[in-house]
């Protein structure tokens, strides 16, 4: 039975456009985000359910002897998804599931209420409510009618609607962005210089009251996922009543909610009822602000992010970019061990240090380290380690589709699950493994966050600004200006092919030595000049070539990850072996970047004719 969304008359949508440029090339077999990108289109359109309105399957087990995938009420995570869809289209080319994406557009559209907000049907989905309110979910209390609103992800809708926007101005997004930004303000209480949701859901028809007191903890935060969509809906779009709200909403948690403290600790999401620390509802908070500060030049919630990024960083291990799930954690429902990681906050940390470093404050080198280690092995590129009968398969309590959150077994599939798994990110990694322990493998909620971090990694490895092209990653890039071919970290060496006139220049990482840098245009050494730690190229024309080498050297470190000790190597940023190895997907297998000789494939490489200016 398909779910009846709230308005099954919304103007129909067509097919989105990527238009580009498409070619071979043969490029040095290291990590490539519009790869990765391309990867990630299968895995946020192969994990929906054409038959359930095209809704996510939120919760995969690979580990099951039947891998499996279901729905539960963290359904509405969705919304990441629909966000990201585009982003990753635009960085890769790719054309796979088109009518997937055309279903899942079609599918928001329905859901927008007559007063803006968009709502999540109940009728013909029986996994949809919990037994009870859950305020992890944003429900402050059970519906009782056919719709509720996930006013918390309602952020991320109105973002995917501005980038519908920007491609088709035409179309029907606009009105859908505007309209949603109406919706938002009318369940908002606006205080003086601070606003906050009246609930983090509501259902149509329900009155907006002031509450008694103002939220707090993660009630409080789940605010900053509305305004991050608000900021973006003014940078998109030019709403400025979304501005006005958004920037009262951030100052409220950042300032005066007390989810932050001083120094930028992060404080507990239920003051009074429990220690847990969420890291990644915090650090979607410092990314949020940095949102703010992006559109306004806000100095004092700038302060406020700065100081929580650099609590952020001291909590979790920088070489790897390891970042727990949870702090203070003792033990909990994902079993016995040390808390695993969840890419959702890694993604948040890599792309708050691109804001960062965009703003000005150079933090390049930790988008570089976290997004080579850490991000990039838990991405599911391969399902070999799945298939190849060296790991135990488990047999679940309730094999071969096991419940999670409200769920039972039967509102899942074992159809092609490992197949269409291919380009999530995984749920509860550990600094060995892309699966800590015997238990689920993908919450795709981390899929949501992570895909879009690779836009927003991938967007700014090059930025172009009159007539002056920045290489800020040593990473392989396609562009209309230049396209970048890294040997790292087989050599210290990246080649830079000049497609347009530009002033170029090339950031060299902290772990090279300034002095030690040569550079070669048209195979003519040039003298080097540093700006910072960008090299000064000067004035290059299409068809030149630049070569950039340095010397590149291993180094062996001992690193603490939740009491567990790990010795690495390292080479350049990339760590190339971890001991213990890991078991159940084990990461850092990179033997093959050790030689010195690099190895090349040939690849479509893919030039997007506008990129999408998101981050």
């Amino acid at each position: 039975m398909k779910p009846k969304h709230i308005d099954p008359g919304a103007p129909e949508v067509t097919i989105p456009e990527y238009p580009g440029k498409y070619y071979e090339a043969m490029v040095p077999a290291t990590l490539d985000l519009a790869e990765r990108a391309r990867l990630a289109v299968n895995g946020l359109t192969e994990t929906l359910d054409p038959d359930n309105g095209y809704e996510l399957y939120w919760i995969v087990d690979l580990l099951a002897k039947k891998p499996s995938m279901y729905h539960t009420i963290d359904d509405h995570v969705q919304a990441k998804f629909f966000q990201a869809l585009p982003l990753v289209r635009t960085a890769s080319g790719s054309m796979q599931n088109m009518d997937i994406e055309q279903g899942q557009m079609q599918a928001y559209l329905d859901m927008q209420g007559e007063d803006g907000l968009i709502y999540i049907p109940l009728k013909g989905r029986p996994w949809g409510l919990p037994a009870a309110p859950n305020p992890w979910v944003g429900l402050d209390f059970m519906p009782g009618g056919e719709h509720w609103c996930s006013l918390v992800m309602s952020g991320r809708v109105l973002g995917a609607f501005c980038i519908y926007a920007l491609k088709d101005p035409q179309g029907s997004w606009k009105d859908a962005a505007n309209k949603l930004v109406e919706g938002i303000k009318k369940v908002t209480i606006v205080e003086d210089d601070i606003a906050y949701l009246f609930l983090n859901c509501t259902e149509p028809g329900k009155k907006v009251e002031k509450p008694k007191e103002r939220p707090v903890g993660f009630r409080a935060g789940a605010n900053g996922w509305v305004a991050q969509g608000l900021i973006q809906c003014y940078r998109a779009l030019g709403n400025r009543d979304a501005l006005e709200t958004g920037e009262k909403m951030m100052r409220y948690i950042m300032r005066d909610s007390g989810y932050f403290g001083d120094n930028g600790e992060f404080n507990k999401e239920f003051p009074g009822e429990s220690d847990f620390i969420h890291f990644h509802a915090h650090t979607n908070q410092i990314m949020d602000a940095l949102e703010v500060v992006q559109a306004t030049g806000n100095e004092e919630l700038l302060h406020y992010a700065v100081n929580g990024y650099k609590y952020a960083v001291s909590q979790g291990e920088p070489l790897l970019g390891f970042f727990p799930e949870w702090l203070n954690y003792k033990g909990g429902s994902y079993g016995v061990g040390p808390c695993s990681s969840e890419i959702c906050e890694v993604a948040d940390m890599i792309a708050a240090a691109v804001k960062l470093s965009l703003l000005g404050h150079d933090k390049w080198d930790d988008v570089d380290r976290w997004t080579r280690n850490q991000f990039a092995e838990c991405q599911l590129t391969n399902i070999s380690w799945l298939t190849d009968g060296h790991i135990e398969l488990t047999d679940r309590d309730m094999a071969p589709l096991p419940g999670a959150g409200c769920s039972g077994p039967e509102y899942g599939t074992a159809d092609r699950v490992l197949e269409r798994a291919i380009g999530s990110f995984s749920g509860w990694p550990s600094a060995n493994d892309f699966v800590q322990g015997r238990g689920w493998s993908i919450m795709h909620c981390c899929t949501g966050n992570a895909t879009r971090t690779i836009y927003y990694v991938w967007e700014n490895i090059i930025t172009f600004n009159d007539g002056e092209l920045k290489v800020n990653l040593l990473m392989n890039r396609a562009s209309k200006w230049a396209d970048i071919d890294s040997h790292i970290p087989y050599s210290g060496r990246v080649d830079i092919k000049v497609k347009q006139d530009v002033s170029l220049k090339v950031r060299i990482a902290e772990w090279v030595r300034p002095e030690d840098v040569k550079c070669m245009v048209n195979g003519k050494d040039i003298d080097i000049i540093m700006d910072g730690r960008y090299i000064q190229a000067g004035n290059v024309s299409k068809g030149d070539e630049v070569v950039v080498t340095f010397p590149i050297y291993e180094r062996t470190e001992t690193v603490i990850v939740e009491k567990q000790k790990y010795t690495i190597i390292l080479r350049g940023n990339d760590v190339v072996a971890i001991d213990p190895p890991g078991i159940n997907g084990p990461l850092y297998q990179r033997g093959h970047y050790r030689t010195g000789d690099t190895l090349w494939k040939k690849v479509v490489r893919f030039v997007p004719d506008e990129e999408i200016k998101w981050c």
